[in-house]
């Protein structure tokens, strides 16, 4: 019997799939992730919600100091007044805007204050683990002067690898009051002046000791 030789692509048995690597997601960057949904979701409520431009940001600027209350004045004025429906000003749309900035103003301070607080959370939070880390840095220098703590002399090493030039909280130099001294600066010292009318020392005469004898 001969033997048949197969010819041809033979198929091959699929390779198993490449688990995809998939970065782990903390705790806090699923809050974080939440609530970054939740204000979009929020300003997307808001109507006529404008988005902040170079070429917007100058003209709204400089034209924010008309009093509301003027503008309140205007439309009540153009409502009343035929004669002052020439113009461009749209009363309707300045009662509206009127009406807007009423409701959104205390919702645009409670934001900012939001916002204001959550970067100091941040901030305290750096501020005491920096501290802590500052003190384990201390200490550790303290044990590395020990010939036989080498494993501790290597993390100071790193330490102040990832420290830098940053160091722990600065000293405020004071600046010294007017008219103080520093170091280093030469104080001159004013010479004796005569007062007015003082007669002048009379001179001392040296008598020799063999004219006594």
């Amino acid at each position: 019997m001969s033997m048949m030789k197969a010819t041809g692509n033979v198929p091959q048995a699929p390779a198993d799939p490449v688990p995809v690597q998939t970065p782990t997601i903390t705790h806090y960057q699923q809050i974080a992730a939440n609530l970054a949904k939740a204000i979009d979701d929020m300003l997307a409520l808001i109507p006529s919600f404008v988005e902040a431009h170079p070429d917007t940001t100058i003209f709204v600027s400089r034209h924010q100091n008309v009093p509301l209350q003027f503008i309140a004045t205007a439309v009540a004025a153009v409502e009343a007044n035929h004669e002052l429906h020439g113009g461009t000003f749209d009363a309707t749309e300045a009662r509206d805007a009127l009406q807007f900035i009423d409701a959104f103003r205390p919702m645009a301070d409670r934001l900012h204050a939001a916002a204001k607080n959550l970067t100091f959370s941040i901030n305290s939070r750096k501020a005491n683990a920096g501290t802590g880390a500052l003190e384990v840095y201390a200490i550790a220098k303290r044990v590395a002067l020990n010939p036989l703590s080498t494993t501790v002399a290597s993390h100071v090493g790193n330490l102040k690898r990832d420290l830098g030039r940053h160091g722990g909280v600065k000293k405020k130099q004071q600046t010294p009051a007017p008219g103080t001294p520093t170091l280093g600066t030469t104080v001159p010292v004013p010479s004796p002046v005569s007062a007015p009318d003082t007669p002048a020392p009379l001179p001392v005469f040296t008598i020799p000791m063999e004219s006594v004898i």
